[in-house]
């Protein structure tokens, strides 16, 4: 078997033949080969970020060009090495003309300049590369850092769309997340003929934090002619925006009972993470409706913002209604936005209530499985005891510690009391 072996004269490569026989058409076709590189290197870079579906034809495409760099970066070497190395250098080099005579000692490597020439012939590719990269405007990191999402999200397939938006909101890629060009290809996505990836879109807006496509996501949040989920994803994304009157007032009216139940619980969701006490109102205002679930994130809403002006209607659904989904939403609510004048109520109500008597979680899953708990899955006096903790701790810190220290509670409610305790100690 034939071992591997580093082959450093260049005639023996034969890649020379004919260009190298004159000085004359050496200059020639480095010349050519230069200007082919340089344009293959701009039609490349143009095709693919403004033309190619294509991510496999795109690095078929880079590995034809660092070919052809490698080619001209020979030329340039060549032409290099005949003009400043030793006379005859090229014929005798390039061309191998002289023949070696057994017992005579020829030129040594180094005034073949071999190394040399190798070295050159690196250093142009470096500078070819560099030089075609600047031309075409930085297109290395233009294509990393966007154009290998522009490619993606032009492909035929919508689940190779999907993926390059799902590649786009990876909290790994937050670094590129300011690139304009990003997300401008992201609000463009609103558009795209599929489904799921124009919620993809919408939703990837909302966790990039784009604040020009507030506009869009308007305009889409109340098309009656838009699919619900859609719409829902456009109000959850418009709240994300931050808060801003113009939202506020079309997350308000989406509210209302006229609109389907899914885009008034995504009206909810936004007007939640939007967190604008000065929605607190317009909320509190449907906790009476005949939808329990749009009432379920109403009040996880209220919940989020954590305004206190919801407390009394809050407190009146809590006595109003009897155990049951709709009690324990408000108890999640109750835990958030109880002032420290309630503590004491909450502590009576943690006595009295029915060590048996749960709540059944509810959670809200998005797009990149980070979740919500609409409501926390959890006995009812544990809700009451963390309403004391939220509201008024310190006031009631021995209460918590008679709590850690009775035998006869429960290992949940000792486990919440010390946690509630534990925060409450400066580290």
């Amino acid at each position: 078997m034939s071992r591997f072996k580093l082959v450093t004269d260049v005639s023996q490569w034969g890649l020379l033949s004919w260009p190298a026989r004159t000085r004359h058409r050496l200059v020639f076709c480095t010349v050519l080969m230069t200007a082919i590189a340089l344009g293959a290197g701009l039609g490349s870079a143009h095709y693919i970020l403004e033309v190619s579906a294509s991510v496999i034809l795109n690095l078929a495409l880079i590995t034809v060009n660092m070919l052809i760099v490698l080619v001209t970066a020979f030329l340039q070497a060549s032409l290099v090495g005949d003009i400043f190395f030793s006379k005859n250098w090229r014929r005798r080099v390039l061309l191998g003309e002289q023949q070696k005579k057994k017992d005579e000692l020829e030129l040594s490597a180094i005034q073949d300049h071999n190394a040399e020439f190798i070295v050159i012939i690196a250093l142009a590719v470096v500078v070819n590369t560099v030089a075609i990269n600047f031309i075409a405007g930085d297109f290395f990191t233009q294509y990393h850092d966007e154009g290998f999402f522009v490619v993606q999200m032009r492909a035929a397939e919508a689940e190779d769309r999907m993926a390059a938006l799902e590649n786009i909101a990876d909290p790994l890629n937050h670094r590129l997340w300011e690139r304009d060009g990003l997300r401008q290809l992201v609000v463009d996505s609103f558009d795209d003929p599929d489904e799921e990836v124009r919620q993809m879109a919408i939703w990837t807006a909302g966790i990039m934090e784009i604040l020009r496509a507030r506009h869009r996501l308007r305009e889409i949040a109340v098309d009656d002619e838009t699919d619900e989920q859609t719409r829902a994803d456009a109000a959850f994304s418009l709240g994300r925006l931050g808060s801003r009157s113009e939202s506020r007032e079309v997350l308000e009216k989406l509210l209302d009972a006229s609109h389907p139940s899914q885009v008034r619980i995504g009206a909810l969701l936004g007007l939640g993470v939007m967190g604008d006490a000065r929605t607190v109102p317009a909320i509190v205002a449907i906790l009476d409706d005949e939808d329990l679930e749009v009432t379920t994130y109403a009040f996880w809403a209220l919940a989020r913002i954590g305004s206190d002006r919801a407390r009394h209607r809050v407190i009146e659904i809590i006595e109003e209604e009897e155990h049951g989904p709709r009690r324990c939403a408000a108890l999640e609510a109750f835990k958030l936005v109880a002032s420290a004048e309630d503590a004491d109520w909450a502590r009576r109500q943690f006595r009295r209530a029915d060590p048996d008597q749960e709540c059944e979680e509810i959670i809200f899953e998005e797009p990149d499985e980070r979740f919500h708990r609409i409501v926390w899955g959890e006995p009812v006096r544990i809700k009451w005891l963390k309403a004391v903790g939220n509201s008024d701790p310190y006031s009631h810190r021995r209460w918590l510690q008679r709590l850690l220290s009775d035998p006869e509670e429960s290992d949940h409610v000792k486990f919440v009391a010390n946690e509630i305790l534990r925060e409450m100690t400066p580290e």
